[in-house]
């Protein structure tokens, strides 16, 4: 790994590829060599054609090189005692760096009473012929050590039934140990075997035969002597069939043959009844015998990653599974006799060609976990909810539209929920769609929308800004709704249309056919293409219909080659985009073969024990990769469809053609197959509820009601209407485009806004064409755009609130605003930015932005992220990014559209957006040595504001990735970029190393593991404030509580709210912060108050943030309440307890 990852366009970035698999033990011959464009994979830098026997070649001397290089005082001259354990003496000196047995020990008086040896984990090439003289031993542990040949060695230990020689490089079965009659237990896994002797029943008395990760083509017929075997163990060889002889293997009791090349299973394994685990996956079966079915005491059986197309009769007939594994095949149903597993508890079905759930699956009584995510299912059966025990339901990426997506979305919990409520309340039929309009300015949006709806274009028609939503039941049927939002094409909205997308909706993209140029690339990306791009990072599985206007004002001729290139042109792409998909894919499962065969080359031991590598990560774990796998499969299946005509309309006033696009719209939705929401049997009481929503419309203008209240006027009409069904209710209404409810977004999910209009309104009038020319907005702006709407106190309060959490705005100053979405989106030609405390200097030569590394000084730390955007960064998250970091930051240093440039409690950070062939956006933090928990936890907001942003675009494709240290520090042209996906993984999946070899600099320099992964104390979940901290805050401040309560974001009209008649500052204090935590709900968190409490020590005290661990502190009181800067001071911020907290006031 470490080199570049190609572009999709041939460019390339800093990535990984095949070279830093020197480690993985790529040939020496080949190790100098960079690969080309045309090697490296679009996604993740593998190579296209690797030859997977170059993992095995070179590796044991290499690791054997590390191990001596790195231990200079070996134990082989210490004494060796003899221990006791369970009875018997013994001798252990494992993992002692041997490389031979001290030959001390077989001159002991007392060698005779030797039962038992452990000598894994050294690199001992031979067995001594002096074991011999250890007549009496019955267990020795040879693992993970360097021996070559068995020879006749252990011939003399007549009583030993204990042989473990797995990790080893023994290429031959030794002759000399058929002789060993009394063994029970023999393991020879990870070797180079590559055949087995034909009279290995001789090993009569064997019951555990471990002969995995070897080189077998086939097993002798002798293997059906082994009467006493229990346990056979043959994963990972390359087997292609089984004798016919293991019919006589009456006692065996586990199985496990996956990852062979075995095409058919013998008959006669129907005859091993004594069978309790059978596992063959990544096999080539395509059908089992049906004898199969006589292994009645069988608990599991794996089969996934074979080829079967349907369920074996066989199967069924196993009335005691429990496990069942058939994933990553070609099932298309389940034959309705696997009800008979009555004590099946798990069923993996995942990726297979399923259409749907049986009903009958209410029948397997027993069942906790159910798998079936990567099919073709479209409908969930009802008696899902019937099934008692069932803990588990994973049915992602499928197209699943009943129950309804966000129910699915929301898990097993909603999805019973669902069921339930349908069964007390009843259900009917609800027909409705939201349609989503697209289009350029001037494409004639507007017009087409009255014209389709009222049947003619108002004579005053205006440009639409901001969304226009019409509600339109057509005559021609009365039952169905449709709700169409007016996008505007103006490109400031850009950023903002995304809110108000909806999964599964009907997409109208209208193209002003008189303004497309033909044969123009940029006219076709203004036209069409960047609202594709805009959809397919939503996702959604939207469905696109491109409507032409204007063809009255342009040539006949030019109307059909303009529809004609612009289908070819989506076509293309969408061609372009399934191929880069599924070559992503392909790479990625070939990145996962390339680390399965490093892990047959490689003990799992030794790698952490020389601190080496995978191919892929520090945590040696393929896990990362298959996490990539399974984000671009979910990506892959949420792109839109595109219907293929193109309706065209006139720009007159009667707009001909409309009339026949509305026959074509009905038609459309008549496709059940194609929009299976349109008609959906839903609950009655969230019909009801609809109903009810629209009665509070008509009797009441207001706009935005509390949840609660909305919860009230539900329960009072149906008091069994349970809050979390009136809550999955109001998600579908959200869907479908009747209310906005943002249940995910704390301070906006406790209210409903029953007119999205108003909404839409209320963000259009701030962010405005007229106020384009500053990206800096005063308040008194903002009361006079909002002035004719008449708000109230609460309803400015919790716009400001919305604004926050949907990044559009953030409050400067009491008096000033912050919007990025007006920022300038151009910076002037070779600007260079000064006073940047995390890099040096940042070059914005124009259009690009491109980091300068620089030397990093010797008393300081850096980490560097990068996220990379394949198919272009989703409009606005830049700009959003600026509002959702600022609560994170002492301040801001810089900004610009491209660059954020922030610090806090002694870290600096650097966010970029550089466009290269690809959009990537570069994390760069740094802070001195005693720092560094006070960098990664900056870091770690940074990322975890990223993270849920980009959470919000199904469709979006990217890459994590983080850039070694070594590399930066030695000006790596092209830097090891571990992928990000473990960097995010639970801790507990990294190998306990303090750290790891560098795969650029070929394992000879090893990077400290806290410079790749964030220590435990700095995953800290933003803390609430607790009563004990408000107590301790309005004890202690007195006068300055004014100033406190400026720093925390209240107005002067905030005061007025808050401010009690008591003379007591310590009663104003706490109202104040009751209010303040009212307004900012879970926004407002113990961190921020501690770091207002801090600026106000500064201000009024004149105290130094930076200072604050040498200076003299004077506690205010006996519960010490104090924000400390302290890098070791982690736990200030994990407990609300008036004990622990510490909001200390320095004097």
């Amino acid at each position: 790994m470490g080199g570049n990852v190609s572009t999709s366009n041939g460019n390339a970035i800093p990535g990984i590829t095949v070279e830093g698999l020197d480690v993985a033990n790529v040939n020496d011959d080949d190790s100098q060599r960079t690969p080309t464009t045309q090697e490296s994979s679009s996604g993740l830098g593998i190579p296209r054609k690797t030859n997977l026997s170059r993992h095995h070649s070179s590796r044991r001397k290499r690791d054997k090189d590390i191990l001596r290089r790195d231990s200079s005082k070996r134990r082989s001259d210490k004494p060796i005692s003899i221990q006791v354990k369970q009875g018997a003496p013994g001798v252990d000196v494992s993992n002692s760096k041997l490389t031979a047995i001290p030959l001390d020990l077989f001159q002991r008086p007392d060698v005779s009473n030797i039962r038992w040896m452990d000598v894994s984990y050294n690199e001992i090439p031979e067995i001594p012929p002096q074991l011999s003289k250890i007549a009496c031993i019955t267990s020795l542990n040879f693992d993970n050590n360097f021996v070559t040949d068995i020879e006749d060695t252990l011939v003399g230990l007549t009583k030993l039934n204990k042989l473990l020689l797995s990790n080893n490089r023994i290429k031959v079965f030794s002759p000399s140990l058929l002789r060993m009659h009394c063994l029970t237990e023999l393991s020879l896994s990870n070797n180079k075997i590559s055949d087995l002797p034909s009279n290995l029943g001789d090993l009569s008395n064997i019951v555990c035969l471990y002969i995995s990760h070897n080189m077998l083509t086939s097993l002798p017929e002798s293997i059906g002597q082994l009467k006493f075997l229990k346990i056979l163990d043959i994963r990972y060889n390359n087997l292609t069939s089984l004798p016919n002889s293991i019919e006589e293997l009456s006692s065996l009791e586990r199985l496990q043959a996956y990852c062979n090349q075995i095409v058919a299973l013998p008959d006669g394994l129907g005859s091993c009844t004594e069978l309790r685990v059978l596992r063959i996956s990544s096999n080539k079966l395509a059908d089992l015998p049906l004898t199969l079915g006589n292994l009645s005491k069988l608990e599991t059986l794996d089969l996934h990653n074979n080829q079967l197309t349907q369920l074996p009769e066989c199967v069924c007939e196993l009335a005691n599974l429990v496990d069942l594994h058939v994933g990553d095949n070609q099932i298309t149903y389940f034959n309705e006799n696997i009800s008979g597993l009555q004590r099946l508890q798990t069923l993996k079905a995942n990726s297979n060609s399923l259409q749907c759930l049986p009903t009958f699956i209410d029948s397997l009584k027993s069942i906790k976990y159910l798998h079936i995510r990567n099919n073709n299912i479209r409908t969930i059966p009802e008696t899902l909810h019937e099934l008692p025990h069932l803990q588990v339901f994973d049915a992602k990426n499928n197209p699943i539209h009943f129950p309804p997506r966000e129910v699915m979305e929301r898990g097993l919990p909603s999805i019973k929920a669902f069921f339930e409520e349908m069964k007390r309340s009843g259900s009917s039929r609800s027909s409705r769609l939201k349609i989503t309009v697209l289009g350029a300015e001037g494409s004639g949006k507007t017009s087409f929308i009255h014209c389709l709806t009222q049947g003619c274009v108002p004579s005053d028609l205006t440009p639409t800004l901001g969304i226009n939503v019409t509600r339109w039941i057509p005559v021609e049927d009365p039952n169905m709704a449709f709700m169409l939002w007016d996008h505007s094409g103006n490109t400031l909205y850009d950023s903002t249309h995304q809110f108000f997308f909806s999964a599964g909706s009907l997409v109208f993209l209208v193209v002003n056919l008189s303004q497309y140029e033909t044969q123009n690339e940029a006219s076709y990306q203004y036209c069409v293409g960047k609202y594709i791009s805009m959809l397919r990072k939503f996702g959604g599985e939207s469905v696109i219909q491109v409507i032409g206007t204007h063809n009255d004002r342009c040539q006949s001729s030019h109307v059909t080659t303009t529809c004609e290139e612009i289908v070819k042109h989506i076509q293309t792409d969408v061609n372009k985009i399934t191929k880069d998909f599924d070559s992503r894919i392909r790479q990625a499962s070939d990145m996962v073969e390339l680390f399965r065969a490093y892990q047959r080359s490689h003990n799992h031991s030794e790698v952490e024990a020389c601190s080496t590598p995978s191919p892929l990560c520090p945590s040696a774990s393929e896990e990362p990769v298959q996490d990539v796998i399974e984000f671009i499969k979910k990506v892959k299946v949420s792109q839109p469809k595109f219907l293929s005509n193109i309706p065209k309309v006139c720009g007159v006033k009667d707009m001909h053609g409309v009339k026949d696009f509305r026959r074509i719209l009905f038609k459309l939705t008549q496709d059940k197959k194609r929009y299976p929401t349109v008609e959906l049997f839903l609950p009655k009481s969230w019909l009801s509820l609809d109903e009810e929503i629209k009665k509070l419309k008509e009797d009441s203008p207001i706009p935005v009601i509390p949840l609660q209240s909305l919860i009230d006027i539900a329960q009072a009409k149906d008091p069994e209407f349970k809050e979390k069904d009136i809550l999955e209710a109001l998600l579908y209404l959200h869907m479908t485009g009747e209310v906005l409810h943002f249940y995910s977004i704390p301070g906006l999910k406790d209210y409903v806004f029953v007119s999205p209009l108003w909404l839409i309104n209320t963000i259009k009038c701030v962010i405005h064409p007229a106020h384009r020319s500053s990206d800096r907005i005063t308040s008194e702006t903002i009361k006079s755009a909002w002035s004719h709407l008449s708000l109230s106190s609460d309803q400015f309060n919790l716009l400001q609130t919305l604004a926050t959490a949907f990044g559009l705005w953030y409050s400067e100053s009491n008096d000033n605003y912050v919007i990025p979405t007006l920022m300038p989106s151009e910076e002037q030609n070779s600007e260079i930015v000064r006073n940047v405390a995390t890099i040096k200097e940042i070059n914005i030569s124009h259009p690009y932005m491109q980091v300068d590394y620089h030397t990093l000084p010797v008393d300081e730390y850096q980490i560097i992220n990068k996220y990379v955007f394949p198919h272009h960064m989703p409009e606005g998250l830049m700009g959003r990014l600026i509002v959702k970091c600022r609560r994170h930051c002492t301040q801001y240093d810089y900004l610009s559209p491209h660059c954020i440039s922030a610090v806090k409690n002694g870290a600096n950070i650097v966010c970029v957006n550089t466009i290269a062939g690809e959009n990537v956006l570069t994390l760069c933090t740094r802070a001195v040595k005693d720092k560094l928990l006070n960098m990664w936890r900056m870091l770690l907001a940074f990322l975890y504001e990223i993270e849920e942003l980009l959470s919000q675009w199904s469709g979006l494709l990217f890459y994590r990735y983080l850039v070694c240290p070594h590399c930066f520090l030695t000006k790596e042209p092209t830097p090891f970029h571990f992928l990000g996906e473990w960097y995010t993984a639970n801790v507990s999946r990294l190998p306990e190393i303090v750290k790891i070899a560098c795969p650029v600099a070929r394992g000879a320099v090893r990077v400290h593991l806290k410079l790749l992964y964030p220590p435990k104390n700095a995953h800290v979940q933003p803390a609430q404030v607790s009563e004990s901290e408000i107590q301790v805050v309005a004890s202690t401040l007195s006068e300055h509580w004014v100033t406190l309560a400026k720093l925390l974001g209240l107005t002067e009209e905030d005061f007025s709210a808050f401010m009690t008649t008591s003379t007591s500052s310590e009663d104003q204090i706490t109202s104040m912060l009751e209010y303040w935590i009212d307004k900012r709900k879970e926004l407002a968190t113990s961190e921020d108050l501690q770091l207002a409490v801090k600026t106000l020590n500064k201000i009024h005290l004149g105290t130094s943030l930076e200072d604050d661990r040498t200076e003299k502190t004077e506690t205010i009181t006996t519960k010490k309440v104090m924000v400390s800067n302290d890098v070791g001071d982690s736990s200030a911020n994990n407990t609300n307890d008036s004990s622990n907290c510490k909001m200390v006031i320095n004097l």
